[in-house]
């Protein structure tokens, strides 16, 4: 009888996941010709092809198919390992992580890890990344999450960061105001990335602007925007795709790329934190599409 090993069944749903080979390949720890080889000794097996080979990297219908039980296969897969491993891993760790990630990013990084390791708790802050930061360096996390503008040399691990294209987020009928009009604003407080972004742009414009209204909720804000109090910025993967957004216009200015990274010391991680750490590299990973937010 024919058996899948789970190895490459692993590497298929990460291509899939990250739309990418090479992607995949940074995240596995493998080259690109190995994830390649890999993929092809996967589609030997079956005896059919599970890609559509082009720029999107679509499934064929029997990758559709394989897709989806594969990532159950994987699912038990992990679970029985860690029963029969780890079942006695335990511990709290503490993650500082922005606000508007808690919602778009945290829950679905951290559901399988409760699944796999119920004994694991997981203490988490949310403030924005200016005070995380701070927080981190006095030792008050074990790992860090935190939005910064993007660097010109980034020598982190490829896993621990993603860039983000940050757009302005507004209700369709925000631009009715006149061109001289000061734009209103919705924003975290003073200290926040996308805050001083939005200003610097829109002085490099001389547009007028002002603040209408701060608020340390994720929530809060694009309620305020839903309401038309005014235009906000976001980065792309944490913006409801209910409300319009866009990363210019001609009323607009261009914004800067963001940076979502984490923050740890490896001497420092035991190992709770490490399958913390493991499961929110994931989670990075696999930001794909903007979130719906109830309520709003």
């Amino acid at each position: 009888m024919t058996n899948i090993p789970t190895d490459l069944l692993r590497t298929f749903v990460t291509i899939k996941d990250l739309g990418g080979f090479t992607s995949a390949g940074d995240l596995l720890g493998r080259s690109q010709p190995a994830i390649s080889l890999q993929v092809k000794k996967l589609e030997e097996i079956l005896g059919t092809k599970i890609f559509l080979r082009g720029s999107s990297l679509e499934l064929t219908e029997d990758g559709e198919y394989l897709y989806k039980a594969a990532r159950q296969i994987l699912e038990i897969n992990d679970r029985v390992i860690a029963k029969v491993r780890g079942d006695n891993i335990s511990g709290k760790v503490r993650l500082g992580i922005p606000n508007d990630f808690e919602l778009a990013f945290l829950p679905k990084a951290l559901r399988k890890l409760s699944r796999i390791y119920p004994n694991i708790i997981v203490e988490v802050d949310c403030e924005i990344s200016k005070v995380i930061l701070q927080r981190y360096q006095k030792g008050h996390y074990d790992i860090a999450m935190a939005m910064e503008r993007e660097k010109e040399h980034e020598d982190r691990d490829s896993r621990d960061y993603r860039l983000e294209n940050l757009e302005w987020v507004f209700r369709e009928d925000h631009m009715d105001s006149g061109a001289d009009s000061p734009l209103p604003l919705i924003a975290y407080p003073q200290g926040c990335v996308y805050r001083s972004i939005m200003e610097e742009a829109l002085q490099r414009q001389a547009h007028p602007y002002r603040f209408m209204y701060t608020s340390t909720s994720l929530l809060g804000i694009f309620s305020a925007v839903e309401e038309g109090l005014g235009i906000t910025a976001m980065a792309s993967s944490v913006t409801p795709s209910h409300l319009k957004h866009a990363e210019s216009s001609d009323a607009l200015p261009d914004l800067e790329r963001v940076c979502i990274g984490l923050y740890y010391k490896v001497s420092e991680l035991n190992v709770a934190s490490r399958h913390v750490l493991d499961f929110l590299r994931a989670g990075l990973a696999n930001i794909s599409s903007p979130p719906t937010y109830g309520g709003l």
